[in-house]
């Protein structure tokens, strides 16, 4: 241990076991009925309910007129064929990804861990690369894959005897998250090549880490020092982020954005008629549909909710330097903000 500096990885990897606590199970949990679950079973479906009414549209809606009209809208595009191909999956790129997985990850319901697919055979890897491009071709994503089992991480400083402090991490298929990357390398390529991701985004962004954009707001703050000028910042935090996706507006954004067609449909594919249960302990809760939100822990998820969160108008961001936001509308039903910070230099977002 003295011999380990800051500087070394293996730091921080014994800095967060030590911080990291112990094991604590769920304790019996209120309901919203003031009732309370007890055993297994009951704390499990109460988990269940909580994270159904979570993965819900707001009620009741703010804007019904917006909704039905993009809602509409969204119908009429993917039912029409799609004129956009998609590049083929090559061996190549599926052996690379399967390079990258993390063996220590724990496996969906169909029980093949990433341990497990990196065993496989050049055959088996043949057939997977058949399977991807047979699904690209038929904007599919399988329903074996849409099947999450659901484990509840405490929130720090919340109650433990409500269901709400409890956050929902999804745990898929890992077939079906290398079919993922797949989606989300194609989703990044056009996004890249259009230039519709701006430099001032950070997230979903090759080479713009967050340390980057730390020493970003340190120059900001520092120039205000420096000039005697005043730097405001405001952080929003958009509550049941990953929850609250309305995927009719995610779909409308990816059109606006001009993505190609098989990869929206492929995309609403992957969305539409998800289900979960829940697991604890060694109990499982009833099987439940997702109506609206994406899964926490799928690879596609971050890159969808950056997509959402985009400002897609540069001129309208740079010509507001002293104080710039955005609401983006199809966030969700009601629309959310993500956060701003103003400067004489201009906004800095993320």
């Amino acid at each position: 241990m003295e011999e380990i500096k800051p500087s070394h990885k293996a730091f921080w990897a014994v800095t967060k076991a030590l911080k990291t606590e112990g094991y604590t199970p769920i304790p019996p949990l209120k309901k919203p009925d003031n009732s309370v679950a007890i055993d297994d079973a009951e704390i499990a479906e109460c988990l269940a309910d909580s994270i159904e009414t979570q993965c819900s549209h707001a009620s009741p809606p703010h804007d019904i007129a917006h909704i039905s009209r993009i809602e509409e809208e969204v119908l009429q595009k993917t039912s029409l064929e799609p004129k956009d191909d998609l590049a083929p999956v090559s061996l190549s790129e599926v052996q690379t990804l399967v390079k990258s997985l993390n063996t220590r990850k724990a496996p969906g319901l169909d029980g093949i861990s990433n341990k497990a697919i990196k065993c496989f055979s050049i055959p088996l890897f043949s057939l997977l690369v058949a399977i991807f491009n047979a699904c690209i071709k038929n904007c599919y994503f399988p329903p074996a894959w849409k099947e999450a089992e659901v484990i509840g991480i405490h929130k720090p400083g919340k109650p433990r005897d409500l269901p709400a402090s409890y956050r929902p991490i999804s745990l898929l298929s890992g077939l079906g998250k290398l079919f993922e990357k797949i989606l989300k390398t194609r989703l990044s390529d056009h996004l890249l090549g259009k230039g519709l991701i701006i430099d001032e985004q950070f997230g979903f962004h090759p080479a713009h880490s967050c340390p980057q954009q730390v020493l970003r707001l340190v120059e900001y703050v520092s120039e205000g020092f420096e000039t005697e000028r005043s730097t405001v910042a405001v952080f929003f935090d958009v509550a049941k982020a990953f929850d609250r996706i309305w995927h009719a507006g995610l779909i409308y954004k990816l059109y606006s954005l001009q993505v190609p067609d098989r990869l929206i449909i492929t995309i609403q594919n992957y969305l539409a008629n998800r289900h979960f249960t829940f697991r604890h302990e060694r109990t499982h809760s009833t099987r439940r549909l997702i109506r609206a939100g994406v899964p926490q822990g799928s690879t596609l998820s971050s890159a969808v909710l950056r997509v959402q969160t985009m400002y897609r108008d540069r001129r309208r961001l740079a010509s507001n330097s002293r104080y710039s936001r955005t609401i983006p509308r199809s966030f969700t039903e009601v629309g959310s903000t993500r956060f701003t910070l103003s400067s004489s230099r201009g906004p800095l977002t993320s």
